[in-house]
């Protein structure tokens, strides 16, 4: 595929200013940029979903390209087979090897009871995992994955990279935040910046370190730049030596650019944000059963959050971490057992589909709904388009 003085606008912002890049067969490109950059729409323009609005995108006329977008456009009412296998008669698909692997990998085995299963029963890791088994079953030559990570458990990530490292024929175009991810499947990086496609050999790592000469070459001022090199040296650095094709630099090297760590995050703001004293109780789970259909999700469970405590829950798609969520919310009622609410709680909550959000408000009225300051409890506080902004929405 090539794009040719490719360009791309909404609301007469460009996203895509001349862009001319080509993927060859069996390239295997991570894409990265600010959210809100570009990435998403680059992606759907490959794909022939958003029309470009100049240039030229020219393809081999036998060439099959597959998307997997952040959208989930499943029929609630469909089966898993409907989606993943269409309209594939038994015997067409029931002694595919290909078949046979995805759907044990994405979902730990193969059975009548996964493929009967409706969509509207599965959790959001489990549409993910469905939505990613009909893109790679299919007989793609270039396949483009927008956040394929997301709602995805650790082993779940591992195997679809893995996945992809195997399958040595096939073209792979990735948006992803997971670093990791990157550096295992990518072999080139392409930055999504001010409108332009700045492409660099090898994987994440070897990105991180040819920004970082870059900067250094050319003596960039821009501090928030700086900083957020200095933060992917520091990630790089905690871990392990570059996975890359074609490293353009050794990690030691990034000691030589900048020599400390970035500064923490001011853990004191952060704690801050809760105006409220709370008592020693944020939840607390006394005894408490919890079921989802048949299935058991807490059983007789004690626990206990306090001020503070910073908990990340894991488990496989479909263990019941959005349930344990909802439960913590008063959304739903545990079977047997009681959880209790400190008195003085405020609990928000971020959903997978972000349900909680009106798709027709703007970004400034959407937090405003919350509150139009934010006070920080140092004597500082922060006005709704200032917290905007320290998001990344200018």
């Amino acid at each position: 595929m090539n794009l040719e003085s490719v360009s791309k606008a909404f609301d007469a912002r460009a996203l895509l200013d001349g862009v001319s890049l080509g993927v060859n067969a069996a390239d295997r490109i991570g894409i990265v940029g600010r959210n809100g950059g570009g990435k998403s729409t680059l992606l759907k323009v490959m794909a022939g979903i958003e029309p470009a609005d100049a240039g030229r995108i020219s393809k081999s006329g036998s060439v099959t390209i597959g998307i997997l977008s952040q959208a989930d456009a499943s029929d609630e009412n469909s089966l898993v087979r409907d989606v993943v296998l269409g309209d594939s008669k038994v015997h067409e698909w029931a002694g595919d090897a290909k078949v046979r692997e995805v759907l044990t990998g994405l979902f730990g085995g193969f059975s009548e009871e996964l493929l009967n299963r409706k969509i509207s029963h599965l959790s959001g890791g489990e549409r993910r995992r469905v939505n990613l088994a009909k893109l790679l079953i299919g007989d793609f030559d270039l396949i483009l994955l927008d956040e394929p990570t997301n709602h995805l458990d650790v082993e779940g990530v591992a195997w679809l990279a893995q996945y992809i490292k195997r399958n040595t024929k096939l073209a792979v175009v990735v948006i992803t935040h997971d670093r990791w991810f990157l550096d295992e499947v990518s072999e080139q990086i392409w930055e999504v910046v001010e409108g332009k496609v700045l492409a660099y050999e090898g994987g994440y790592s070897a990105y991180v370190l040819s920004k970082a000469e870059r900067a250094r070459q050319t003596s960039v001022e821009d501090g928030k730049r700086n900083m957020l090199i200095r933060k992917e040296l520091a990630w790089l650095r905690r871990g392990a030596p570059a996975r890359t094709a074609k490293p353009k630099f050794r990690i030691e090297a990034a000691n030589t650019l900048i020599a400390n760590e970035p500064p923490p995050r001011n853990e004191t703001e952060l704690l801050n944000f809760a105006a409220n004293r709370l008592g020693n109780t944020v939840f607390e789970i006394h005894q408490a059963t919890l079921k989802a259909g048949e299935k058991n999700i807490l059983d007789k469970l004690y626990w206990n959050v306090g001020p503070g405590d910073r908990i990340g829950v894991v488990g496989v798609n479909g263990a019941g971490k959005t349930t344990l969520f909802k439960a913590l919310l008063s959304q739903i009622a545990p079977t047997a057992g009681k959880i209790t609410v400190g008195v003085t709680v405020k609990a928000a909550f971020l959903s997978q589909h972000l349900e909680e959000l009106d798709p027709t408000w703007r970004v400034l009225e959407a937090v405003e709904k919350v509150a139009n300051q934010v006070q920080l409890g140092n004597g500082k506080e922060l006005s709704a388009s200032q917290l905007c902004e320290k998001l990344g929405f200018n």
